[in-house]
């Protein structure tokens, strides 16, 4: 079990640093700090004071523009040199997702938002974390129910991935089963989605069934697209993974 969890981040290693040494596409992203979110769906840089004052100014008559400025709190929310400062914008952002879902409670980016940047809110306030969970939790289901192919399967990833780390109950919602439930969600939305299968995989051998994590690691590699440079390391990785994959049956 050790081994093939060590595994599962050697192959995501290979990924991002694959990914990492190209343009990065929609299917070859670094992994997020928080639920399930690549960057892509949000911002690479700030925006301009200027623009979030527009922005801002708009929010009330234009549920849109609300998403818009909440996407621009997100990059100094996820990337603010202080806690406090990420804290910050985090909280701002999500106030704005939130204007956003009141004026247009069917805008699935603005509950997805409001989701996310609650996860940043609770990783820079620790002592409110266990509480933000349901608002997660319910920015992300709904997300699910009105675009469950938004940013690639990621209301689904994003549930996956916060009961697969939110502690069991009494305590929280932590929950494998529906862990893996909407992770394989995630992955019919999107089966080229690295982290789709990542999070599965994860899910999977948490719940100690290793031949599903297997399947799903072997998936990565089989679709992964090629890369220039990393073609030795990309084979290494395979045979190995295969190797170790077909050991389920005698344990290790």
């Amino acid at each position: 079990m050790l081994v093939l969890r060590h595994s599962l981040w050697i192959l995501f290693l290979l990924l991002t640093a694959c990914a990492q040494s190209r343009d990065m596409t929609l299917h070859e992203t670094a992994a997020p700090k928080v639920p399930g979110v690549p960057e892509e769906f949000l911002l690479r840089s700030p925006c301009t004071p200027e623009q979030i004052l527009s922005l801002d100014e708009q929010r009330e008559q234009n549920p849109e523009a609300a998403v818009q400025a909440a996407r621009c709190y997100a990059v100094p929310a996820r990337e603010g040199k202080s806690s406090s400062v990420r804290l910050e914008n985090a909280v701002k952002g999500r106030k704005l997702a939130e204007t956003a879902v009141l004026h247009d409670p069917k805008n699935a980016a603005a509950h997805y938002l409001a989701a996310y940047l609650a996860g940043l809110e609770a990783e820079n306030d620790t002592l409110r974390g266990l509480s933000l969970v349901p608002v997660i939790e319910r920015g992300a289901m709904a997300a699910s129910r009105l675009d469950p192919a938004l940013d690639h399967g990621g209301p689904d990833r994003m549930l996956g991935e916060l009961y697969l780390r939110a502690p069991d109950p009494p305590v929280s919602i932590g929950d494998l089963d529906k862990a893996i439930l909407h992770y394989q969600r995630a992955v019919l939305q999107d089966p080229d989605f690295v982290e789709n299968r990542l999070g599965l995989a994860e899910a999977y051998l948490e719940n100690e069934d290793r031949e599903d994590a297997c399947d799903q690691l072997q998936q990565i590699l089989t679709r992964m697209p090629p890369c220039s440079g990393w073609e030795r390391s990309l084979k290494k990785t395979t045979d190995l993974m295969k190797r170790l994959c077909g050991m389920k049956t005698h344990g290790n």
